[in-house]
Protein backbone atom coordinates (compact mmCIF):
# COMPACT_ATOMS: atom_id res chain seq x y z
CA UNK A 1 0.00 0.00 0.00
CA UNK A 2 1.48 3.21 -0.56
CA UNK A 3 1.36 6.89 0.82
CA UNK A 4 -0.72 8.60 -2.49
CA UNK A 5 -3.22 5.33 -3.19
CA UNK A 6 -6.03 7.17 -1.38
CA UNK A 7 -5.55 10.22 -2.97
CA UNK A 8 -9.02 10.12 -5.86
CA UNK A 9 -10.64 10.00 -2.18
CA UNK A 10 -10.44 13.36 -0.99
CA UNK A 11 -12.63 15.72 -1.72
CA UNK A 12 -11.54 18.36 -4.66
CA UNK A 13 -10.50 21.46 -2.60
CA UNK A 14 -8.57 19.28 -0.31
CA UNK A 15 -7.28 17.24 -3.12
CA UNK A 16 -5.68 20.08 -4.88
CA UNK A 17 -4.57 21.67 -1.25
CA UNK A 18 -2.92 18.40 -0.40
CA UNK A 19 -0.81 18.62 -3.77
CA UNK A 20 0.11 22.13 -3.31
CA UNK A 21 1.67 21.12 0.30
CA UNK A 22 3.33 18.26 -1.47
CA UNK A 23 5.19 20.72 -3.93
CA UNK A 24 6.49 22.96 -1.47
CA UNK A 25 7.91 20.03 0.24
CA UNK A 26 9.30 18.67 -3.20
CA UNK A 27 10.83 22.30 -3.84
CA UNK A 28 12.27 22.71 -0.49
CA UNK A 29 14.12 18.89 -0.41
CA UNK A 30 15.60 20.08 -3.68
CA UNK A 31 16.90 23.46 -2.16
CA UNK A 32 17.75 21.86 0.75
CA UNK A 33 19.99 19.32 -1.08
CA UNK A 34 21.69 22.10 -2.89
CA UNK A 35 22.49 23.74 0.10
CA UNK A 36 24.24 20.98 1.73
CA UNK A 37 26.17 20.57 -1.15
CA UNK A 38 27.71 23.72 -0.66
CA UNK A 39 28.37 23.36 2.31
CA UNK A 40 25.51 24.71 4.11
CA UNK A 41 22.87 23.27 7.00
CA UNK A 42 19.38 21.92 6.46
CA UNK A 43 18.15 24.35 9.03
CA UNK A 44 19.72 27.27 7.44
CA UNK A 45 18.16 25.91 3.66
CA UNK A 46 14.85 25.87 6.00
CA UNK A 47 14.92 29.29 7.05
CA UNK A 48 16.13 30.96 3.49
CA UNK A 49 13.32 28.73 1.53
CA UNK A 50 10.34 29.67 4.22
CA UNK A 51 10.88 33.43 3.67
CA UNK A 52 11.85 33.16 0.24
CA UNK A 53 7.85 31.44 -0.40
CA UNK A 54 6.41 33.53 2.23
CA UNK A 55 5.42 30.39 4.45
CA UNK A 56 6.34 29.85 8.22
CA UNK A 57 9.55 27.10 9.16
CA UNK A 58 7.42 25.94 11.69
CA UNK A 59 4.32 25.10 9.09
CA UNK A 60 6.84 23.76 6.39
CA UNK A 61 8.06 21.25 9.42
CA UNK A 62 4.82 20.28 10.21
CA UNK A 63 3.45 19.45 6.71
CA UNK A 64 7.13 17.33 6.00
CA UNK A 65 6.33 15.30 9.57
CA UNK A 66 2.48 14.74 8.57
CA UNK A 67 3.52 13.48 4.79
CA UNK A 68 5.98 10.70 6.19
CA UNK A 69 3.55 9.48 8.94
CA UNK A 70 0.54 9.46 6.40
CA UNK A 71 1.55 9.96 2.66
CA UNK A 72 -0.44 13.20 1.05
CA UNK A 73 -4.23 12.48 3.43
CA UNK A 74 -1.82 13.73 5.59
CA UNK A 75 -1.65 17.38 4.19
CA UNK A 76 -5.19 17.45 3.69
CA UNK A 77 -7.53 19.35 5.65
CA UNK A 78 -9.58 17.56 8.16
CA UNK A 79 -11.88 20.24 9.50
CA UNK A 80 -15.61 20.89 8.47
CA UNK A 81 -17.89 18.38 7.42
CA UNK A 82 -15.64 17.04 4.68
CA UNK A 83 -12.92 16.68 7.18
CA UNK A 84 -11.16 13.29 5.69
CA UNK A 85 -10.11 11.57 9.39
CA UNK A 86 -12.23 8.56 8.83
CA UNK A 87 -10.28 8.21 5.50
CA UNK A 88 -6.99 8.07 7.08
CA UNK A 89 -6.53 5.35 9.19
CA UNK A 90 -5.60 2.17 8.18
CA UNK A 91 -7.75 -0.80 9.26
CA UNK A 92 -4.30 -2.54 10.70
CA UNK A 93 -3.14 0.51 12.56
CA UNK A 94 -6.51 1.05 14.00
CA UNK A 95 -6.44 -2.62 14.88
CA UNK A 96 -3.46 -2.25 16.83
CA UNK A 97 -4.52 0.82 18.83
CA UNK A 98 -6.87 -0.91 20.10
CA UNK A 99 -5.57 -3.82 21.20
CA UNK A 100 -3.56 -1.43 23.40
CA UNK A 101 -6.05 1.13 24.60
CA UNK A 102 -9.09 -1.37 25.27
CA UNK A 103 -7.28 -2.96 28.14
CA UNK A 104 -7.53 -2.36 31.98
CA UNK A 105 -4.05 -1.03 31.77
CA UNK A 106 -5.73 2.37 30.99
CA UNK A 107 -3.19 3.69 28.69
CA UNK A 108 -3.53 6.46 27.03
CA UNK A 109 -4.92 8.10 23.88
CA UNK A 110 -1.15 9.82 23.24
CA UNK A 111 0.59 6.56 24.02
CA UNK A 112 -1.44 3.85 22.23
CA UNK A 113 -0.92 6.82 19.33
CA UNK A 114 2.48 7.41 19.82
CA UNK A 115 3.19 3.34 19.80
CA UNK A 116 1.39 3.16 16.57
CA UNK A 117 3.27 5.55 14.71
CA UNK A 118 6.94 3.61 16.03
CA UNK A 119 5.58 0.32 14.75
CA UNK A 120 4.16 2.19 11.34
CA UNK A 121 7.94 3.49 11.00
CA UNK A 122 9.83 0.31 12.50
CA UNK A 123 8.15 -2.11 10.51
CA UNK A 124 7.71 0.15 7.14
CA UNK A 125 3.89 -1.02 7.31
CA UNK A 126 2.85 2.20 5.27
CA UNK A 127 -0.39 2.78 7.31
CA UNK A 128 -2.29 6.40 7.55
CA UNK A 129 -2.13 7.65 11.02
CA UNK A 130 -4.22 10.93 11.66
CA UNK A 131 -2.85 13.52 13.86
CA UNK A 132 -3.31 13.35 17.62
CA UNK A 133 -6.61 15.51 17.78
CA UNK A 134 -7.41 13.72 14.76
CA UNK A 135 -7.07 10.53 16.35
CA UNK A 136 -9.21 11.57 19.87
CA UNK A 137 -11.98 12.73 17.16
CA UNK A 138 -11.97 9.05 15.82
CA UNK A 139 -12.04 7.62 19.04
CA UNK A 140 -15.34 9.15 19.89
CA UNK A 141 -17.18 8.35 16.85
CA UNK A 142 -15.95 4.86 16.59
CA UNK A 143 -15.15 3.05 19.60
CA UNK A 144 -18.47 3.73 21.68
CA UNK A 145 -18.75 4.53 25.22
CA UNK A 146 -19.89 1.12 26.69
CA UNK A 147 -17.08 -0.61 24.95
CA UNK A 148 -14.36 1.77 26.13
CA UNK A 149 -15.97 1.18 29.75
CA UNK A 150 -16.45 -2.53 29.86
CA UNK A 151 -12.48 -3.05 28.36
CA UNK A 152 -10.89 -0.58 30.20
CA UNK A 153 -12.80 -0.12 33.51
CA UNK A 154 -14.67 -3.41 34.05
CA UNK A 155 -17.76 -5.64 34.20
CA UNK A 156 -18.34 -3.62 37.27
CA UNK A 157 -18.05 -0.65 35.73
CA UNK A 158 -20.04 -1.28 33.19
CA UNK A 159 -23.43 -2.71 34.72
CA UNK A 160 -23.03 0.48 37.02
CA UNK A 161 -23.01 2.93 33.65
CA UNK A 162 -23.92 1.13 30.69
CA UNK A 163 -25.45 -2.10 31.38
CA UNK A 164 -29.37 -1.56 30.54
CA UNK A 165 -31.81 -2.58 33.93
CA UNK A 166 -35.09 -3.78 34.09
CA UNK A 167 -37.06 -0.66 35.61
CA UNK A 168 -39.43 -1.59 38.66
CA UNK A 169 -43.32 -0.54 37.51
CA UNK A 170 -44.25 1.61 40.41
CA UNK A 171 -48.10 0.62 39.94
CA UNK A 172 -46.86 -3.13 40.76
CA UNK A 173 -46.38 -2.42 44.49
CA UNK A 174 -48.18 -1.37 47.44
CA UNK A 175 -46.85 0.99 49.67
CA UNK A 176 -45.22 -0.74 53.07
CA UNK A 177 -44.70 -4.10 50.57
CA UNK A 178 -40.89 -3.64 50.04
CA UNK A 179 -38.58 -1.97 51.83
CA UNK A 180 -34.68 -1.17 50.69
CA UNK A 181 -32.20 -0.86 53.33
CA UNK A 182 -28.37 0.13 52.92
CA UNK A 183 -25.83 1.51 54.91
CA UNK A 184 -24.15 4.88 53.87
CA UNK A 185 -21.44 6.91 55.64
CA UNK A 186 -22.19 10.76 56.00
CA UNK A 187 -20.08 13.23 54.03
CA UNK A 188 -19.07 15.57 57.05
CA UNK A 189 -17.18 15.29 60.53
CA UNK A 190 -18.22 15.54 64.14
CA UNK A 191 -17.08 14.91 67.70
CA UNK A 192 -17.23 11.29 69.32
CA UNK A 193 -15.79 10.82 72.09
CA UNK A 194 -12.69 13.40 71.83
CA UNK A 195 -12.49 12.76 68.14
CA UNK A 196 -13.49 13.24 65.13
CA UNK A 197 -15.85 10.79 63.27
CA UNK A 198 -17.45 10.46 60.04
CA UNK A 199 -21.00 8.78 61.33
CA UNK A 200 -22.49 6.35 59.22
CA UNK A 201 -26.30 5.46 59.08
CA UNK A 202 -28.18 2.42 58.34
CA UNK A 203 -31.33 3.35 56.16
CA UNK A 204 -34.50 1.51 55.35
CA UNK A 205 -36.34 2.98 52.88
CA UNK A 206 -39.99 2.13 51.71
CA UNK A 207 -39.58 0.88 47.80
CA UNK A 208 -43.14 2.54 46.41
CA UNK A 209 -44.15 5.77 48.48
CA UNK A 210 -39.87 6.49 49.82
CA UNK A 211 -40.83 7.22 52.75
CA UNK A 212 -38.07 6.76 55.25
CA UNK A 213 -39.63 4.01 57.95
CA UNK A 214 -36.41 3.73 59.58
CA UNK A 215 -32.64 4.57 60.31
CA UNK A 216 -29.52 4.71 62.86
CA UNK A 217 -26.75 6.24 63.64
CA UNK A 218 -23.42 4.25 64.37
CA UNK A 219 -19.39 4.76 63.86
CA UNK A 220 -19.47 1.28 62.42
CA UNK A 221 -22.06 0.04 60.61
CA UNK A 222 -22.89 -4.16 60.69
CA UNK A 223 -25.45 -6.26 60.37
CA UNK A 224 -26.46 -4.95 64.40
CA UNK A 225 -27.06 -1.18 62.73
CA UNK A 226 -29.34 -3.14 60.51
CA UNK A 227 -31.43 -5.20 63.21
CA UNK A 228 -31.81 -2.06 65.47
CA UNK A 229 -33.08 0.30 62.36
CA UNK A 230 -35.35 -2.28 61.50
CA UNK A 231 -36.89 -3.13 64.74
CA UNK A 232 -36.96 0.99 65.10
CA UNK A 233 -39.24 0.33 61.84
CA UNK A 234 -41.32 -2.08 62.29
CA UNK A 235 -42.35 -0.82 65.73
CA UNK A 236 -44.14 1.89 64.21
CA UNK A 237 -45.19 0.14 60.53
CA UNK A 238 -45.15 -3.44 61.20
CA UNK A 239 -42.93 -5.65 58.69
CA UNK A 240 -43.14 -5.39 55.22
CA UNK A 241 -43.37 -8.36 52.63
CA UNK A 242 -39.96 -7.98 51.33
CA UNK A 243 -36.84 -6.52 52.00
CA UNK A 244 -33.85 -6.26 49.71
CA UNK A 245 -30.71 -5.41 51.58
CA UNK A 246 -26.94 -4.97 50.52
CA UNK A 247 -24.74 -8.10 49.22
CA UNK A 248 -22.40 -9.59 52.15
CA UNK A 249 -19.24 -9.47 50.08
CA UNK A 250 -19.81 -5.77 49.46
CA UNK A 251 -19.24 -4.94 53.63
CA UNK A 252 -16.89 -7.74 53.67
CA UNK A 253 -14.21 -5.81 50.72
CA UNK A 254 -15.63 -2.62 49.55
CA UNK A 255 -15.82 -1.05 52.79
CA UNK A 256 -12.80 -2.73 55.01
CA UNK A 257 -10.33 -3.04 52.23
CA UNK A 258 -7.09 -3.21 53.68
CA UNK A 259 -7.84 -4.63 57.39
CA UNK A 260 -7.34 -8.44 58.77
CA UNK A 261 -10.63 -10.75 57.81
CA UNK A 262 -10.83 -11.25 61.45
CA UNK A 263 -10.98 -6.92 61.81
CA UNK A 264 -13.81 -7.48 58.49
CA UNK A 265 -15.86 -10.09 60.11
CA UNK A 266 -16.16 -8.03 63.54
CA UNK A 267 -16.97 -4.79 61.96
CA UNK A 268 -19.11 -5.19 59.05
CA UNK A 269 -19.43 -8.58 58.29
CA UNK A 270 -22.88 -9.32 56.89
CA UNK A 271 -24.59 -13.09 58.21
CA UNK A 272 -26.39 -13.48 54.92
CA UNK A 273 -27.79 -16.73 56.88
CA UNK A 274 -28.86 -15.64 59.61
CA UNK A 275 -29.97 -12.04 58.34
CA UNK A 276 -32.19 -14.16 56.28
CA UNK A 277 -33.29 -16.70 58.95
CA UNK A 278 -34.52 -13.73 60.98
CA UNK A 279 -36.76 -12.13 58.37
CA UNK A 280 -38.03 -15.83 57.31
CA UNK A 281 -39.57 -16.38 60.62
CA UNK A 282 -41.39 -13.08 60.42
CA UNK A 283 -42.80 -14.55 57.00
CA UNK A 284 -40.65 -11.53 55.25
CA UNK A 285 -38.40 -12.70 52.02
CA UNK A 286 -35.40 -11.34 51.79
CA UNK A 287 -33.39 -10.38 48.63
CA UNK A 288 -29.62 -9.16 48.30
CA UNK A 289 -28.52 -6.68 46.19
CA UNK A 290 -25.79 -7.36 43.15
CA UNK A 291 -22.51 -6.00 44.65
CA UNK A 292 -21.18 -2.67 43.43
CA UNK A 293 -24.41 -2.29 41.18
CA UNK A 294 -26.21 0.91 42.02
CA UNK A 295 -29.29 0.46 39.80
CA UNK A 296 -29.95 -2.66 42.05
CA UNK A 297 -30.03 -0.49 45.00
CA UNK A 298 -32.45 2.49 44.70
CA UNK A 299 -31.61 3.75 48.10
CA UNK A 300 -28.83 5.06 46.87
CA UNK A 301 -30.98 8.12 45.42
CA UNK A 302 -31.93 8.78 48.72
CA UNK A 303 -28.22 9.04 50.09
CA UNK A 304 -27.49 11.50 47.66
CA UNK A 305 -30.19 13.63 48.09
CA UNK A 306 -29.33 13.45 52.05
CA UNK A 307 -26.19 14.23 50.86
CA UNK A 308 -27.54 17.53 49.13
CA UNK A 309 -29.86 18.75 51.08
CA UNK A 310 -28.67 17.72 55.29
CA UNK A 311 -25.05 16.88 55.19
CA UNK A 312 -23.93 19.69 52.82
CA UNK A 313 -25.52 22.43 55.33
CA UNK A 314 -22.33 21.72 58.09
CA UNK A 315 -19.43 23.40 58.29
CA UNK A 316 -17.05 20.43 58.00
CA UNK A 317 -18.64 18.75 55.09
CA UNK A 318 -15.79 16.90 53.34
CA UNK A 319 -17.15 16.61 49.95
CA UNK A 320 -18.28 13.25 48.26
CA UNK A 321 -14.72 13.18 47.04
CA UNK A 322 -11.67 14.84 46.82
CA UNK A 323 -12.10 17.18 44.25
CA UNK A 324 -15.14 18.41 46.16
CA UNK A 325 -12.98 18.63 49.34
CA UNK A 326 -13.12 22.34 50.83
CA UNK A 327 -8.87 23.27 50.73
CA UNK A 328 -9.04 24.43 54.50
CA UNK A 329 -11.17 21.29 55.73
CA UNK A 330 -7.32 20.22 57.42
CA UNK A 331 -7.06 23.26 59.29
CA UNK A 332 -10.12 23.30 60.67
CA UNK A 333 -10.51 19.99 61.71
CA UNK A 334 -6.97 20.58 63.98
CA UNK A 335 -8.31 24.03 65.15
CA UNK A 336 -9.07 24.64 68.95
CA UNK A 337 -11.94 26.97 68.43
CA UNK A 338 -13.48 24.29 65.55
CA UNK A 339 -13.08 21.25 68.46
CA UNK A 340 -14.48 23.56 71.19
CA UNK A 341 -17.64 24.33 68.89
CA UNK A 342 -17.78 20.92 66.88
CA UNK A 343 -21.17 19.22 66.46
CA UNK A 344 -21.47 15.54 68.71
CA UNK A 345 -23.02 13.08 67.34
CA UNK A 346 -25.93 12.60 69.71
CA UNK A 347 -26.48 16.81 68.39
CA UNK A 348 -26.57 15.89 64.99
CA UNK A 349 -28.72 12.33 65.58
CA UNK A 350 -31.19 14.92 66.76
CA UNK A 351 -30.78 16.78 64.02
CA UNK A 352 -31.05 14.05 61.89
CA UNK A 353 -33.93 12.98 63.63
CA UNK A 354 -35.75 16.39 62.36
CA UNK A 355 -34.69 16.63 58.55
CA UNK A 356 -36.74 12.50 58.40
CA UNK A 357 -39.60 14.18 59.70
CA UNK A 358 -39.42 16.62 57.11
CA UNK A 359 -38.32 14.40 54.29
CA UNK A 360 -41.03 12.41 54.72
CA UNK A 361 -43.98 15.30 54.97
CA UNK A 362 -42.35 17.25 51.59
CA UNK A 363 -44.34 16.90 48.30
CA UNK A 364 -41.52 14.25 46.02
CA UNK A 365 -41.21 15.36 42.18
CA UNK A 366 -41.18 12.23 41.13
CA UNK A 367 -43.64 10.73 38.54
CA UNK A 368 -45.21 8.18 40.28
CA UNK A 369 -45.71 9.97 43.18
CA UNK A 370 -48.16 12.69 41.96
CA UNK A 371 -46.08 15.66 43.85
CA UNK A 372 -47.40 13.76 47.07
CA UNK A 373 -45.25 13.42 49.93
CA UNK A 374 -43.86 10.02 50.91
CA UNK A 375 -45.89 9.78 53.94
CA UNK A 376 -48.83 10.96 52.11
CA UNK A 377 -48.16 8.18 49.86
CA UNK A 378 -47.31 5.38 52.50
CA UNK A 379 -50.81 6.05 54.06
CA UNK A 380 -52.89 5.40 51.14
CA UNK A 381 -52.39 1.53 52.13
CA UNK A 382 -55.33 0.44 54.56
CA UNK A 383 -53.54 -3.20 55.14
CA UNK A 384 -50.74 -3.17 57.14
CA UNK A 385 -49.53 -6.68 59.14
CA UNK A 386 -48.59 -6.41 62.72
CA UNK A 387 -46.64 -8.97 64.87
CA UNK A 388 -47.39 -10.48 68.02
CA UNK A 389 -46.80 -9.06 71.15
CA UNK A 390 -43.11 -8.95 72.40
CA UNK A 391 -41.93 -10.80 68.97
CA UNK A 392 -40.14 -7.65 67.86
CA UNK A 393 -37.87 -7.37 71.19
CA UNK A 394 -37.31 -11.61 70.75
CA UNK A 395 -36.24 -11.60 67.28
CA UNK A 396 -34.45 -7.91 66.52
CA UNK A 397 -31.87 -8.52 69.44
CA UNK A 398 -28.25 -8.16 69.01
CA UNK A 399 -26.92 -11.61 67.28
CA UNK A 400 -23.71 -13.22 67.03
CA UNK A 401 -22.02 -15.23 64.73
CA UNK A 402 -22.42 -19.13 65.07
CA UNK A 403 -20.55 -20.58 67.58
CA UNK A 404 -19.51 -23.85 68.68
CA UNK A 405 -20.94 -25.21 71.90
CA UNK A 406 -17.46 -26.22 74.59
CA UNK A 407 -16.76 -28.25 77.26
CA UNK A 408 -16.90 -24.88 79.39
CA UNK A 409 -20.06 -23.48 77.68
CA UNK A 410 -19.99 -21.10 74.61
CA UNK A 411 -17.45 -18.39 74.64
CA UNK A 412 -18.63 -15.18 73.60
CA UNK A 413 -16.56 -11.63 73.72
CA UNK A 414 -14.19 -13.35 75.63
CA UNK A 415 -16.28 -14.50 78.33
CA UNK A 416 -17.99 -18.13 78.80
CA UNK A 417 -21.67 -18.63 79.39
CA UNK A 418 -23.78 -22.05 80.76
CA UNK A 419 -20.59 -23.51 82.70
CA UNK A 420 -23.34 -26.24 84.55
CA UNK A 421 -26.18 -25.35 82.78
CA UNK A 422 -27.21 -29.07 81.40
CA UNK A 423 -29.66 -27.78 78.62
CA UNK A 424 -26.39 -26.60 76.53
CA UNK A 425 -24.60 -29.55 77.78
CA UNK A 426 -26.28 -31.99 75.62
CA UNK A 427 -25.46 -29.29 72.41
CA UNK A 428 -21.57 -29.35 72.96
CA UNK A 429 -19.70 -29.68 69.85
CA UNK A 430 -22.84 -28.10 67.68
CA UNK A 431 -23.63 -24.78 66.20
CA UNK A 432 -25.37 -21.81 68.02
CA UNK A 433 -25.97 -18.44 68.26
CA UNK A 434 -26.81 -15.93 70.81
CA UNK A 435 -28.52 -13.14 71.13
CA UNK A 436 -28.00 -10.34 73.74
CA UNK A 437 -28.45 -7.23 75.35
CA UNK A 438 -25.24 -4.90 74.72
CA UNK A 439 -25.54 -3.54 78.06
CA UNK A 440 -26.16 -6.23 79.97
CA UNK A 441 -24.27 -9.54 79.19
CA UNK A 442 -24.71 -11.18 82.31
CA UNK A 443 -27.13 -13.29 80.51
CA UNK A 444 -27.08 -14.61 76.76
CA UNK A 445 -30.00 -16.30 75.16
CA UNK A 446 -28.68 -19.58 73.30
CA UNK A 447 -30.50 -20.57 69.58
CA UNK A 448 -29.64 -23.46 67.93
CA UNK A 449 -27.96 -21.98 64.86
CA UNK A 450 -29.66 -23.53 61.90
CA UNK A 451 -33.14 -23.54 63.49
CA UNK A 452 -33.24 -20.72 65.48
CA UNK A 453 -34.80 -22.42 68.40
CA UNK A 454 -34.06 -21.54 71.78
CA UNK A 455 -32.00 -23.73 73.58
CA UNK A 456 -31.43 -21.95 77.05
CA UNK A 457 -30.73 -18.70 78.49
CA UNK A 458 -26.83 -19.20 80.07
CA UNK A 459 -25.71 -16.92 82.55
CA UNK A 460 -22.10 -15.76 82.52
CA UNK A 461 -19.56 -18.46 84.29
CA UNK A 462 -17.79 -17.59 87.72
CA UNK A 463 -14.06 -16.67 87.50
CA UNK A 464 -12.35 -17.30 90.58
CA UNK A 465 -8.99 -15.26 91.17
CA UNK A 466 -5.72 -17.66 91.41
CA UNK A 467 -4.80 -18.36 94.56
CA UNK A 468 -8.09 -17.06 96.40
CA UNK A 469 -9.49 -19.17 98.95
CA UNK A 470 -13.06 -20.64 98.13
CA UNK A 471 -15.80 -20.97 100.91
CA UNK A 472 -16.81 -24.37 101.76
CA UNK A 473 -20.87 -23.84 100.63
CA UNK A 474 -19.40 -22.02 97.29
CA UNK A 475 -17.42 -25.08 96.80
CA UNK A 476 -19.76 -27.43 97.58
CA UNK A 477 -22.48 -25.67 95.10
CA UNK A 478 -19.67 -25.66 92.51
CA UNK A 479 -19.58 -29.32 92.95
CA UNK A 480 -23.28 -30.14 93.16
CA UNK A 481 -23.15 -28.42 89.80
CA UNK A 482 -20.52 -30.79 87.85
CA UNK A 483 -22.11 -33.32 89.18
CA UNK A 484 -25.46 -32.48 87.90
CA UNK A 485 -24.26 -31.84 84.81
CA UNK A 486 -22.67 -35.73 84.84
CA UNK A 487 -25.95 -36.99 85.94
CA UNK A 488 -27.19 -35.38 82.81
CA UNK A 489 -24.83 -36.92 80.87
CA UNK A 490 -25.23 -40.40 82.12
CA UNK A 491 -28.77 -40.56 81.70
CA UNK A 492 -29.25 -39.43 78.17
CA UNK A 493 -28.91 -43.35 77.49
CA UNK A 494 -31.34 -45.83 78.98
CA UNK A 495 -28.50 -48.28 80.63
CA UNK A 496 -31.48 -50.56 81.61
CA UNK A 497 -31.21 -52.09 78.16
CA UNK A 498 -27.73 -52.64 78.44
CA UNK A 499 -26.73 -53.52 81.94
CA UNK A 500 -27.54 -57.46 81.40
CA UNK A 501 -25.73 -57.46 77.98
CA UNK A 502 -23.14 -59.13 76.37
CA UNK A 503 -21.69 -56.05 74.57
CA UNK A 504 -18.66 -58.12 73.19
CA UNK A 505 -20.23 -61.27 72.08
CA UNK A 506 -22.89 -59.29 70.33
CA UNK A 507 -20.20 -57.29 68.90
CA UNK A 508 -18.66 -60.11 67.38
CA UNK A 509 -21.55 -62.03 66.04
CA UNK A 510 -22.70 -58.50 64.32
CA UNK A 511 -18.99 -58.37 62.57
CA UNK A 512 -19.16 -61.96 61.71
CA UNK A 513 -22.47 -61.46 60.41
CA UNK A 514 -21.58 -58.20 58.20
CA UNK A 515 -18.59 -60.11 56.71
CA UNK A 516 -20.88 -63.06 55.79
CA UNK A 517 -23.29 -60.65 53.65
CA UNK A 518 -20.34 -59.02 52.29
CA UNK A 519 -18.88 -62.45 51.08
CA UNK A 520 -22.47 -63.73 49.59
CA UNK A 521 -22.56 -60.43 47.80
CA UNK A 522 -19.28 -60.26 46.19
CA UNK A 523 -18.40 -64.47 46.02
CA UNK A 524 -15.13 -63.91 48.15
CA UNK A 525 -13.69 -65.71 49.83
CA UNK A 526 -10.81 -65.75 52.68
CA UNK A 527 -7.57 -67.52 51.19
CA UNK A 528 -5.43 -68.83 53.71
CA UNK A 529 -1.21 -69.17 53.40
CA UNK A 530 0.46 -72.22 54.48
CA UNK A 531 3.88 -72.05 55.76
CA UNK A 532 5.59 -70.62 58.68
CA UNK A 533 4.79 -66.54 59.40
CA UNK A 534 7.61 -63.99 58.80
CA UNK A 535 8.71 -61.46 60.86
CA UNK A 536 10.26 -58.52 60.21
CA UNK A 537 11.98 -56.87 62.69
CA UNK A 538 11.36 -53.13 62.89
CA UNK A 539 14.31 -51.02 64.02
CA UNK A 540 13.78 -47.98 66.20
CA UNK A 541 16.14 -45.26 68.04
CA UNK A 542 15.83 -47.02 71.80
CA UNK A 543 16.85 -50.82 70.29
CA UNK A 544 20.13 -49.90 72.07
CA UNK A 545 18.72 -48.40 75.32
CA UNK A 546 16.96 -51.23 76.73
CA UNK A 547 19.62 -52.27 79.15
CA UNK A 548 20.39 -48.77 80.09
CA UNK A 549 16.76 -48.30 80.66
CA UNK A 550 16.53 -51.30 83.27
CA UNK A 551 19.78 -50.15 85.13
CA UNK A 552 18.47 -46.58 85.58
CA UNK A 553 15.41 -47.91 87.34
CA UNK A 554 17.77 -49.87 89.81
CA UNK A 555 20.03 -47.16 90.48
CA UNK A 556 16.76 -45.00 91.41
CA UNK A 557 16.03 -47.59 93.69
CA UNK A 558 19.55 -47.98 95.45
CA UNK A 559 19.39 -44.25 96.12
CA UNK A 560 16.26 -44.48 97.96
CA UNK A 561 18.02 -46.45 100.23
CA UNK A 562 19.39 -45.25 103.30
CA UNK A 563 23.16 -43.77 103.02
CA UNK A 564 23.10 -43.73 99.30
CA UNK A 565 21.41 -40.80 98.42
CA UNK A 566 25.36 -39.56 97.27
CA UNK A 567 25.89 -42.00 95.25
CA UNK A 568 26.99 -41.08 91.93
CA UNK A 569 28.46 -44.32 90.12
CA UNK A 570 26.70 -47.24 89.48
CA UNK A 571 28.23 -50.63 90.42
CA UNK A 572 29.27 -53.14 87.90
CA UNK A 573 27.34 -55.99 88.63
CA UNK A 574 24.13 -57.40 86.85
CA UNK A 575 21.60 -55.69 87.59
CA UNK A 576 18.93 -57.91 86.03
CA UNK A 577 19.97 -60.28 89.56
CA UNK A 578 18.22 -57.82 91.42
CA UNK A 579 14.91 -57.95 89.54
CA UNK A 580 11.86 -59.50 91.35
CA UNK A 581 11.37 -63.24 89.36
CA UNK A 582 7.66 -63.31 88.19
CA UNK A 583 6.10 -66.38 89.66
CA UNK A 584 3.76 -66.93 86.67
CA UNK A 585 6.67 -66.25 84.19
CA UNK A 586 6.25 -68.63 81.36
CA UNK A 587 2.93 -70.14 82.06
CA UNK A 588 0.17 -69.63 79.68
CA UNK A 589 -3.37 -68.89 80.37
CA UNK A 590 -4.15 -70.75 77.63
CA UNK A 591 -2.50 -73.81 76.25
CA UNK A 592 -2.95 -73.42 72.41
CA UNK A 593 -0.78 -76.55 71.48
CA UNK A 594 -2.55 -78.35 68.79
CA UNK A 595 -3.60 -82.07 70.77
Amino acid sequence: MTKDCDIQNLPANKREDALRKLGIIQEFEKFSGASIRNNGTRTEALGAYAARIGVGERTIQRWIAKYNRQGLPGLADSRGKDGVIEEVISPGAFEMFKIMYLTQQRLTVKTCWQNIHYENRNRKCGWRIPDLRGMYRYIEKHIPLSVQVLHREGMTAYEAKCAPYIEIDPDSIEPNQVWVGDHSQFNCWVRYQNEWVRPWMTVWQDLKSRMIVGWYLSIIPNQTTILLSMKRAIEKFGPPESVKIDNGKDYDSELFTGVTKQARLSKGYLDEKMMAGIYTMMDVSISFAIPFNAKAKRIERLFATIDSQFTATFNLYCGKDTKRKPEDLIEKLKDPATIRKGISLEKFETLFASYVDVYNANSHSAKDMEEQSPAEVFQSRRIHRILAPGVVDLLLRVWSRELTVGKNGVRFKGIFYGQYNSELLIHQGRKVRLSYDPDDLRNVYVYDAATFKLITIAEQNQLISYGAAINEESLRDAMREKRRVLRVAKDFRNSDITRNMDLTTLTIRAMQEVEKDRRQETGDGIQETEGQRILRPVRTPLDDQVAEHERQKVRKILRKAAGAESMREGLDIDFSVLKTKNRFEGVRLFDDRKG
